[in-house]
């Protein structure tokens, strides 16, 4: 029996413009057993989705690399790491040099940075009803959480994710977010080990686990629970490791999925 739900935010439990439908509130809210949201984004970035389905149990940013849980003010810290200072650098000036076209993102823990104003990131503001703050580049005392590159040039995007993947950087995972997104984060964050720190706080076993997921960085948490279900829009490759495959994002796919394949 399931005792621990699992999801992914963005093109999963929210909308497409963002917001959680009142079904899934209504849904995630009854629910008799903890709920943890594992995203990419930063803690400031989810907290109206906690604030909005009542969550008290521990929460995942940046695909894993903060682990915290929600108090009434702040967030109280499990776990943190942050992408590794020289590497951070080198992704900066690789981006900067031979990608300035691109969209560069840069996140503290409470701070989503950018080094320019474009439309990607006015995209990106209408979607999170953030702003983020237009900045010299980081140098190497500053704390970066994840990197996020947006291009919605097809052909722009494709060489970035190409040429940064074949790079080989040091301890840092390079995912891509749907066609227009590139989340780059430590070794050590994903959302795999995320779930499993949280199941040891709980003494579960990996088939009481269930999560939901669209996008490539959600591969390793369904690989991780006994019950991973995919949304309709999520990616084919996504998909084949999924047991089920609910409704769409923007057809209640989380509280669908959650009652006709956890509580039937």
């Amino acid at each position: 029996m399931i005792q621990h739900i699992f999801l992914d935010m963005d093109n999963t439990l929210l909308s497409p413009d963002g917001s959680i439908s009142e079904k899934n509130i209504s849904v995630i809210k009854n629910l008799s057993i903890p709920v943890s949201l594992v995203s990419a984004r930063a803690p400031f970035e989810m907290q109206f989705a906690i604030r909005d389905l009542d969550l008290h149990t521990t929460q995942v940013a940046f695909n894993g690399g903060l682990i915290y849980k929600p108090t009434s003010t702040t967030y109280q810290r499990v776990y943190s790491q942050a992408v590794n200072p020289q590497t951070a650098q080198e992704i900066i000036k690789v981006v900067h040099q031979k990608f300035p076209a691109a969209s560069l993102n840069w996140y503290s823990d409470t701070v989503w940075y950018t080094d320019k104003s474009c439309k990607e990131t006015d995209f990106e503001t209408s979607i999170m009803h953030e702003t983020p703050v237009i900045s010299s580049l980081p140098n190497e005392t500053q704390t970066i959480y994840k990197f996020m590159l947006i291009s919605f040039d097809p052909v722009l995007f494709n060489q970035l994710v190409s040429y940064l993947k074949q790079l080989n950087l040091p301890n840092v995972n390079i995912m891509t977010s749907g066609d227009s997104y590139i989340e780059v984060t430590d070794t050590s964050a994903t959302k795999a080990n995320a779930i499993t720190q949280i199941q040891t706080e709980e003494n579960l076993q990996n088939d009481q686990l269930a999560a939901f997921g669209d996008g490539e960085n959600d591969i390793p948490m369904f690989k991780k629970v006994g019950l991973p279900i995919a949304v309709a829009n999520a990616a084919q490759d996504v998909k084949q490791y999924a047991k089920f495959v609910s409704t769409s994002n923007s057809e209640d796919g989380v509280a669908n999925g959650i009652q006709q394949f956890i509580f039937k």
